[in-house]
């Protein structure tokens, strides 16, 4: 149940006018039972499994509260990683022993076993392993009601695709279940701005590079480089817009939750860059495994091989592929070697007062950024080789250059008789006109990412802005929409 699509709109405007007609004190309950349904929709027999995985979780919950031994941690953190790679991963396990052994047994597995994965498997799986790491390095905190627990995992606006929530980020909200007219300004600007960013940006730009992505072969150098800054534009604007969507759904039911973005392609390196883009994704990972192995205490060569270890299976978390490897490798050596630089041959590489070298870094690290989306972008393996092999390759009249000269040269002209240009030159991505207006609507957004402050001026307008703006997102929505899809992080 996508938060663009009509199901949801006739699912929510259900729960939030009954929500707010029942007295607070069973307010919670029905939040569960939403968040219970909106599952069921996805599947009803996954959503047994999805009770139990909360079941056991609450239960060693309580157990690690009560006895906070390493033996109990160890227990559940294996549990939930057992469950997400027998889901997630079994297909991608059986892939890499193929490719080994090349036995015939591991290349029929996904005939022969057929799993459905589990709708938000990837982030509900980081939030109990939260619960249950923040528990054991404080057990002293009060114990958690069952039904608060199963509310805190279940909760359906932010179920799908985060925010990944921690207790001290969802508990609170709990004694603050009451109206509040600023909430409901502020969700409704967000509401806003994850349609338009959705529907009017990223969905746009995905069918201008779904061709280029899914035929790497076939397009020219440029096409294939270009690809992935659209690409960078795609999936801010997809993944943003779902977390503006969340928080919005979340903020009309009177709960905060924290932001994912701020302004990540304004960031002058790599490390601002994870600190702005997937924001409560790159904390987990520094929190409850970068730390873990050690974080910057144990040296340099340490602290670059961790660096490296959190951000390749960050990208692993992504998908189960050796693109999501790739993708957080390059990463990882991204940041170990920014580190070093700075830190170890001290060199400056973030500038400070200069707004040309600041603005030029920012633009850098997009590029940086752009090169990797190649690789979480890509299909598969093969189609990210070729997609850089194109890159250096696939010149223009590179094709044309093979039959100059020789006796093949008539088949030059022979194309003419199937219209004007030569059949001997690589395709060329089209609609480049959409990357002028969507590129001005990523600054916007950007803009006001980095500085809230500057719009919050405007929040004294809220009680004629908001309909006003309401009534030209519906009316944009409805002129300039294309046939999208599902939102990118939908499938994580």
């Amino acid at each position: 149940m996508l938060f663009n699509s009509i199901p949801f709109l006739i699912f929510f405007s259900v729960v939030y006018l009954l929500y707010w007609a029942i007295p607070r004190e069973f307010r919670k309950y029905f939040l569960l039972l939403a968040g219970f349904s909106f599952y069921a929709y996805f599947s009803l027999a996954l959503t047994f499994h999805f009770l139990a995985v909360i079941s056991i979780n609450y239960l060693l919950y309580r157990k690690i509260r009560s006895t906070p031994t390493k033996f109990w941690i160890g227990l559940t953190v294996s549990l939930n990683l057992i469950n997400l790679g027998f889901f997630k991963y079994i297909y991608f396990f059986s892939k890499v022993l193929a490719d080994l052994t090349n036995y015939p047994f591991f290349k029929q597995v996904p005939d022969l076993i057929h799993i459905a994965l589990p709708l938000a498997i990837s982030f509900y799986t980081f939030q109990v392993i939260a619960a249950a790491v923040d528990t054991y390095r404080d057990s002293s905190k009060p114990l958690v009601k069952v039904e608060d627990y199963f509310l805190f995992v279940a909760f359906f606006p932010v179920l799908i695709a985060g925010p990944i929530m921690r207790m001290t980020d969802f508990f609170p909200n709990l004694d603050k279940l009451t109206p509040s007219k600023e909430k409901m300004y502020r969700a409704s600007y967000l509401l806003m701005s994850g349609l338009v960013k959705k529907v009017l940006v990223a969905d746009p730009m995905s069918l201008t590079i779904s061709p280029v992505f899914g035929s790497p072969a076939e397009y020219d150098s440029f096409s294939l480089f270009i690809a992935g800054v659209c690409y960078s534009i795609q999936v801010y604007s997809d993944f943003s817009g779902l977390t503006d969507m969340a928080r919005s759904v979340a903020l009309y039911l009177g709960f905060e939750t924290p932001e994912n973005f701020k302004a990540p392609f304004f960031s002058t390196s790599g490390r601002e860059l994870w600190k702005r883009w997937h924001i409560t994704l790159s904390f987990w990972l520094r929190d409850y495994i970068y730390f873990p192995l050690g974080g910057s205490r144990k040296g340099e060569l340490r602290t670059y091989l961790n660096l490296i270890v959190i951000m390749t299976l960050g990208g692993f978390w992504h998908g189960a592929d050796y693109t999501f490897i790739c993708w957080g490798f390059y990463w990882g050596v991204i940041l170990a070697g920014e580190r070093y630089f700075e830190d170890n041959l001290g060199w400056k590489l973030t500038p400070q007062k200069n707004k040309f070298l600041i603005v030029l870094k920012a633009l850098i690290v997009f590029i940086l950024f752009s090169i990797s989306g190649l690789m979480f972008r890509s299909n598969n393996a093969t189609n990210m080789v070729d997609h850089f092999y194109g890159i250096f390759t696939h010149f223009s009249h590179s094709l044309e250059v093979m039959f100059v000269g020789g006796s093949n040269e008539w088949l030059l002209s022979a194309t003419s008789l199937f219209g004007p240009g030569s059949s001997f030159r690589f395709q060329h991505i089209e609609n480049l006109e959409r990357i002028f207006y969507t590129s001005i609507a990523l600054l916007f957004f950007h803009h006001i990412q980095y500085v809230p402050e500057f719009w919050d001026r405007i929040r004294k307008h809220d009680v004629w802005l908001v309909p006003v703006l309401g009534i030209v997102t519906i009316f944009l929505l409805a002129t300039l929409s294309q046939d999208g899809g599902e939102f990118i992080y939908y499938k994580f």
